[in-house]
């Protein structure tokens, strides 16, 4: 049964927003830091592939993400490759969600910024309405208690309303990394597995031709010596 035109419009937009991130490496040092000796299912993310990342990310935000990882043939080792994979997902997961407690944390320093800023004013108000102190002393904790309760409230509440514009844009990345699919691919391996039929090609090639010439060169001798 045919699948209807709204269904393969569906999937032919799905397609157009998956972007693709190629990264090429020498050695698996380029993807984990070179001072941390742990094992590769354990080993800190290397700064400079986290920064090119984040560099590629900015150049297409869009839509979801396939990350290839270029690689010599040499690294072609599928244990080692599962490991590396399960550990870019482990780490990109882990940081998404501690960016998510960072900004939670943000957000809630900006609301105590906001009660502290409208109990400061709150407060003057009450001394002046009901004349608690003489008027030298309400001025002078007005010159305190003013400017401190609207900082708290303005900045406040611009922590609460874009807590953290970086973060953001980090909690956004790291999400869209840790559901990303990663392929690995080996540089000289498929050019030479299918290199290889054709030299064995040929090498049959060649000894077939050279048992041809041999078998000529002895009739030849044959036919001489019956001559003599």
């Amino acid at each position: 049964m045919p699948e209807k035109p709204e269904k393969i419009a569906e999937i032919e937009e799905h397609i157009k927003d998956i972007q693709e991130i190629s990264i090429a490496i020498d050695s698996w040092d380029d993807v984990f830091s070179d001072f941390d000796p742990s094992p590769i299912d354990h080993r800190i993310l290397s700064e400079d592939f986290l920064s090119e990342l984040k560099k590629r990310y900015r150049e297409t935000q869009r839509g979801e993400f396939v990350i290839t990882i270029y690689a010599p043939a040499s690294l072609k080792d599928e244990v080692t490759e599962k490991l590396v994979n399960k550990r870019l997902k482990q780490y990109f997961k882990f940081r998404h969600l501690s960016l998510q407690k960072e900004i939670a944390l943000a957000i809630r320093k900006g609301s105590l910024f906001v009660v502290g800023g409208i109990a400061s004013l709150s407060s003057l108000t009450m001394l002046t309405y009901f004349q608690m102190l003489d008027k030298l002393t309400l001025e002078l904790i007005a010159i305190i208690l003013m400017p401190l309760g609207w900082f708290g409230i303005w900045e406040g509440f611009s922590r609460i309303i874009e807590p953290a514009p970086l973060l953001k844009q980090d909690l956004e990345l790291f999400g869209k990394l840790s559901k990303a699919a990663f392929k690995f691919k080996y540089a000289g391996s498929q050019e030479e597995a299918a290199a290889a039929p054709a030299a064995k090609q040929e090498t049959k090639h060649e000894t077939k031709a050279a048992g041809t010439i041999a078998q000529e060169a002895k009739a030849e001798s044959k036919e001489e010596k019956e001559t003599k």
